[in-house]
């Protein structure tokens, strides 16, 4: 019954995981398992260009490249059911925090728990990975990507499926064993699992089908499994009773997580607020008998309420999700009846870290968020007589699941203050049908709130089975917000679930939040995905999830190092004073204290300017050999010191040599030489022509179509351009001032800057040649008069002008007198209208062209004499 049950706790754990307490049907019984045959675990060649220097002493042991390490990327190429896989697996960074602690507990001579002992996880013993299974065309050339680390925006056609492995051990090929891992890969929609035949062993139900050694190529240590060889209700029906079912059976559609007051209630939980109580599709499509409740998960209803948000109008949608990456470190604890049932505490905590590599990589892949460990409780296998502080450890028969909740988060506030966004137990105790318990939305809340028996707080409960991931993933996914996807049938009172789509109710239990186990692909919904996602970015009820505890990775906190004194690495905060390594050459250090020893100043192994007889090395040493001729000199000794000076290099961006080499951190490199150094086996040899990359990531021109780029994972070497006048230091571009992005935009645009200048320049000198002619007529305005307008009669501006020749009295031509001296007359700017010419009153004929002044009052008008001569004699 102990493997029926915690399968059946998988399939439950996923359909209850709900937000308090989850009820689930059992995991299927299975049709068939095998074992698979590893054919080969390929470890990709480990990159190490220009730029990376290591701070590895000349004792620092080199890793053998045929040794798996936790920081590889390698292809694991399996055969099973006749078909052969071929997984491309890369480090999962996130799993384990910096600064991880495992805490193993005992029983003291009274019974109660007690910690043994607290060990540092360490990062280099997880050997935690995660990736895609590639088709076997695409296989070969997905390894040459993979070997020059090529970053990937979209899935490309040839992966299968994902992949989430843990090594165990890498196997011998000299003592012809196999590799032993655990995990699970996903083709075609179709789960495989992989685990050890001991696990195997531990978690089977009686009618689950025996794995028997094989004398083939199968490695007998593991056994391989189908969700697809799952049995349907009705061929389990048969198996157990041996009779065909009368009737349809009876599926379950929900949990009891429902009767939860939290979880039910939105005047406790401001996640079950309603933002919008009528809906068509609610009414019409879920609801059309009014006599039933059934709501969609937007609306789900619980109590006298539902859900903040309309999350059908979200489906598909990540908006509110982080758009990079993110973690969220946890706690987690293992009860004394989970210890039991994993056959001791090394088991359970190797247990939990697969458990967890796999989900965590099932949230990283939908939302961007990775699941990291901060912290192991590790009970012992013995319950306690009495559990003290850890008021959750106790044996199943004293406490329900929904109980062992209340307590767990009891306890939880109690260390409220560790930093860790959720707490989990991993128990051995399910209730009946029950394998999974959280409550909903409770992400980062670190307090506990509720009553007595139902104390909240960001936790919840899974127990052991046989794939206990899918529980975890399905309890958290409660934690973060999530409700279950509706069931078959779609009209069970007071249901609240998540549809499929805006006009199909039952999402077919094909994903992680079904409340229901049958064999499909376990990812989120759609609908799940806009259901958490909204509830991060807020909705207009107020109903957010607290993503406070939803962090960037912390890379500048460093791993846990397996050894310390003894390590080759001079740790002063240890107060060690020299550190040999494991193989000391000279008798300065004491490799067991790290200490110097008696009348040494220093060692040679642990200092560059040290001498074998432990003092000083003289200052014609060299210490720090060149890197670059270009952009680096040597350094030496001082005489007086066992430390080598500081490095001295040439200023990064200066000039070394033809085309872009420039300085950068003492080397003469250029953007174009990365590439052909990294990524040589794709033949990339330019830089990529976009220069406002500020990644930071070598980025280099596809020679197979010019106007694309690939992206690589590694850095460009520190001090290397980035963007516009920029530079990079520790993967990041800093800014080179604005005068220097000004500058560099023009030296890497020219094609746009040479018009812009042209037309520029057109433009400055037309706005200069209108200020000085502008300037011009300004200065000259005073020497320059205006010519007079003269106003007069239109009917003599229209007469044609002629020139008479003025006479004497006597009729003899006069030469006109025209540089008279002026008179007091009056000078007029205008000239007044004349009076139409009266030939009568002028007393001439009419061929004459005598005037009559008076009648015209010429005196008036201007001296007549400046033009026409004397007048005065009128008689002949």
């Amino acid at each position: 019954m102990k493997p029926f049950n915690y399968l059946v706790t998988l399939v439950v754990i996923i359909a209850t995981a709900c937000h308090a307490s989850a009820h689930s049907t059992h995991a299927p019984l299975l049709k068939r398992a095998t074992t698979p045959a590893t054919l080969a675990l390929e470890i990709l060649p480990r990159q190490q260009h220009v730029g990376t220097i290591l701070d590895l002493t000349k004792r620092s042991p080199t890793p053998s490249p045929h040794t798996l390490r936790f920081d590889d990327s390698f292809r694991l190429t399996i055969s099973a059911f006749d078909e052969a896989f071929h997984l491309h697996l890369r480090p999962n960074d996130h799993l384990v925090h910096p600064e991880a602690r495992i805490n193993y507990y005992g029983l003291d001579s009274d019974g109660a728990a007690t910690v043994l002992r607290t060990e540092p996880i360490v990062r280099e013993t997880v050997k935690a990975y995660m990736g895609e299974v590639i088709a076997a065309t695409h296989s070969p050339t997905r390894m040459r990507e993979d070997t020059i680390g090529v970053v990937r925006y979209r899935p490309h056609p040839a992966e299968l499926g994902w992949a989430r492995i843990m090594v165990h051990h890498q196997g011998d090929s000299d003592r012809q064993t196999s590799p032993v891992y655990e995990g699970a890969f996903s083709v075609g929609g179709v789960i495989y699992h992989i685990t050890t035949k001991e696990n195997y062993d531990r978690k089977k139900h009686a009618l689950d089908p025996e794995v028997v050694e094989t004398l083939d190529d199968g490695d007998n240590r593991l056994v391989i499994w189908r969700e697809s060889d799952a049995m349907t209700p009705e061929e389990e029906h048969f198996v157990k009773t041996g009779t065909k079912p009368s009737g349809p059976l009876e599926k379950a559609t929900t949990c009891a997580h429902d009767s939860l007051a939290y979880n039910s209630d939105p005047n406790l939980n401001p996640m079950l607020r309603s933002l919008n109580t009528d809906s068509s599709w609610l009414n019409n499509f879920l609801n059309p008998n009014p006599n039933s409740t059934v709501y969609r998960r937007q609306d789900a209803p619980t109590g006298n309420g539902g859900m903040g948000s309309n999350f059908v109008g979200n489906i598909g949608q990540s908006v509110g999700c982080p758009t990079t990456q993110k973690v969220l470190y946890m706690g987690v604890a293992a009860d004394c009846e989970y210890v039991q049932k994993q056959d001791g505490q090394e088991n359970a905590k190797r247990q939990i870290l697969t458990t967890w590599n796999t989900a965590s990589a099932l949230y990283k892949d939908t939302f961007n968020v990775s699941l990291g460990i901060t912290t192991l409780n590790v009970q012992d296998s013995n319950c306690p007589a009495t559990p003290g502080e850890f008021i959750w450890n106790v044996p199943c028969s004293a406490a329900t699941l929904s109980s062992r909740l209340s307590l767990f988060s009891e306890w939880r506030g109690t260390v409220s203050e560790d930093g860790n966004g959720l707490w989990h137990l991993m128990s051995g105790c399910p209730t009946g049908a029950e394998v999974g318990i959280a409550w909903l939305a409770t992400i980062c809340q670190t307090r506990t709130g509720g009553s007595p028996g139902a104390v909240t707080s960001g936790t919840g409960v899974s127990t052991s089975g046989r794939t206990e991931w899918q529980v975890v993933a399905h309890e958290i996914g409660h934690n973060f917000g999530a409700i279950h996807d509706c069931a078959d049938g779609c009209a069970s009172d007071s249901s609240k679930c998540c549809p499929l789509n805006s006009q199909t109710c039952d999402a077919q239990a094909r994903f992680i939040m079904s409340p229901v186990a049958q064999a499909g692909e376990k990812v989120f919904s759609p609908c799940s995905l806009g259901n958490i996602c909204i509830l991060m970015q807020g909705t207009r009820t107020g109903g957010k999830t607290d993503t406070s505890c939803i962090i960037d990775p912390d890379a500048s906190k460093t791993t846990i190092s397996l050894k310390m004194c003894g390590n080759g690495i001079v740790d002063k905060e240890q107060g060690e004073e020299c550190d040999p390594g494991p193989n000391p050459k000279t008798d300065c250090c004491d490799p067991t204290t790290c200490k110097l020893r008696t009348n040494a100043v220093c060692d040679p192994d642990s200092s560059d300017c040290c001498t074998d007889q432990c003092g000083f090395a003289p200052a014609t040493r060299v210490c720090r050999p060149s890197k670059d001729d270009r952009c680096d000199t040597q350094e030496t000794c001082s005489g007086n010191s066992s430390i080598c000076p500081a490095d001295v290099v040439v200023p990064n961006g200066q000039s070394c040599g033809n085309g872009d080499l420039a300085c950068a951190s003492g080397w003469c490199t250029s953007i174009a030489e990365q590439c052909s150094m990294v990524g040589s086996g794709m033949n990339l040899t330019r830089a990529c022509p976009d220069r406002s990359d500020q990644s930071c990531q070598i980025s280099c021109q596809d020679p197979r179509q010019a106007n694309v780029c690939i992206t690589l994972k590694a850095l460009v070497v520190d001090g290397s351009p980035c963007g516009y006048g920029g530079y990079c230091q520790q993967g990041k571009c800093a800014s080179g001032g604005v005068w220097e992005t000004v500058k560099a935009w023009y030296r890497q645009n020219l094609q746009i800057a040479i018009p812009v200048t042209i037309v520029a320049g057109l433009i400055v000198l037309l706005i200069l040649w209108g200020i000085f002619k502008g300037i011009r007529r300004c200065c000259s305005g005073g020497r320059t008069k205006s010519p007079v307008s003269l106003a007069m009669n239109p009917a003599i501006g229209m007469a044609q002008h002629r020139r008479l020749p003025s006479t004497d009295a006597f009729g003899t031509p006069n030469t006109p007198y025209r540089n008279a001296p002026p008179t007091a007359r009056d000078q007029y700017a205008a000239v007044p209208p004349a009076a139409a010419h009266d030939r009568s009153r002028s007393g001439q004929q009419s061929t004459d062209l005598g005037y009559n002044y008076n009648a015209n009052n010429r005196a008036n008008w201007v001296d007549d004499r400046t033009y026409n001569g004397y007048t005065g004699y009128t008689g002949r």
